[in-house]
């Protein structure tokens, strides 16, 4: 693809739209030629917010007529299915954000879908992008791991979807999905979980997700992580959620999207995160665009579909009380 500047579109218009408007507005190789959500005042909005851009009411409208070479698509989680098969049918690449379907039969499709067209796509997990997981990465190589244990505890956010399975998927496919994720990216694949969830706390007119739950997934490498997930606080505890890796030599904290400590017994020492994230992954996703070349996205959507996998193995679980084989 040559130097032009890149056409960029986005549909759905809401939080995490703003997230990544923010990081590509600080590109000047990107145009912004389409808004378009459900909720007009919202795609004007974000149009304003990037110096101005066209707004759709129809995202089909908005392919045919912006004629985007990219395409993020930031709606909520039952929204997905008919907005990347319009963008695949036009060879758009597209940047999708996590969870990309509640569903593993409509996950797969788009996959294949895809993979026969040869496109470069990438899912939101932006911790792969962070530089302190990078640093923990390399804290892992010759080290051996038995036990990982993990939490992402809260609050409600605020998103009017996010409340009910039906809508969001649940707290653990929708939120957590990160930390399970970095299961993945730094131990390999899972074999099995097994997760048990509780009701009872969160009194809220239409809401029914799992308060709280505990996951305890085993690694096909034999590590055994688990990762707790609430929604139930009160209060903020930002510097208590990530992940505590357990070392035969040391033990490694990583703290969400803050830091990452090496602990022998003997020293600490700790590095704190100095690249935003997000930058680095929308970065990464124009230039593979640009290159062509799937590879060089951190989590391509098939691979992000094994994350989602895991997630919603963890929902079976909680449903059917039973462990759950991957």
């Amino acid at each position: 693809m040559s130097k032009a500047k890149l056409r960029i579109a986005i549909v759905g218009n809401g939080g995490i739209s703003g997230f990544h408007a923010s990081h590509l507005v600080q590109f000047d190789d990107v145009e912004f030629v389409g808004m378009m959500d459900i909720r007009r005042e919202k795609a004007v909005a974000r149009a304003e917010s990037v110096g101005g851009a066209p707004v759709y009411d129809e995202y089909v409208d908005m392919l045919d007529k912006a004629k985007p070479d990219v395409l993020y698509i930031c709606v909520p989680p039952d929204q997905h299915g008919t907005i990347e098969r319009e963008a695949i049918a036009r060879n758009i690449p597209f940047l999708v954000e996590k969870p990309m379907a509640l569903n593993m039969t409509l996950a797969h499709e788009i996959r294949d879908l895809v993979a026969a067209k040869g496109l470069v796509t990438a899912v939101g997990f932006q911790d792969r992008y962070l530089d302190i997981i990078a640093q923990t990465k390399k804290l892992l190589e010759n080290r051996t791991v038995g036990l990982v244990d993990g939490a992402w505890l809260g609050g409600i956010p605020g998103a009017y979807w996010w409340s009910t399975y039906a809508t969001s998927g649940g707290q653990i496919v929708e939120q957590n999905i990160h930390l399970f994720d970095m299961l993945r990216y730094l131990f390999g694949e899972p074999e099995k979980v097994y997760c048990s969830g509780m009701k009872g706390i969160v009194k809220r007119e239409g809401y029914d997700l799992h308060d709280y739950s505990s996951a305890v997934v085993t690694m096909k490498s034999g590590v055994i992580a688990t990762l707790f997930t609430g929604c139930y606080l009160s209060r903020n505890v930002p510097n208590k959620n990530g992940l505590h890796i357990r070392c035969v030599d040391a033990d490694i904290r990583y703290i969400l999207r803050q830091s990452v400590t090496l602990d022998t017994g003997a020293m600490q020492q700790t590095w704190l995160k100095q690249v935003d994230q997000g930058v680095t992954e929308d970065r990464i996703f124009l230039d593979a665009v640009r290159a062509g070349d799937p590879t060089m996205v951190k989590s391509p959507y098939a691979d992000a579909c094994k994350s989602l996998a895991l997630t919603l193995a963890c929902n079976e679980s909680m449903a059917t009380g039973k462990e759950v084989f991957l």
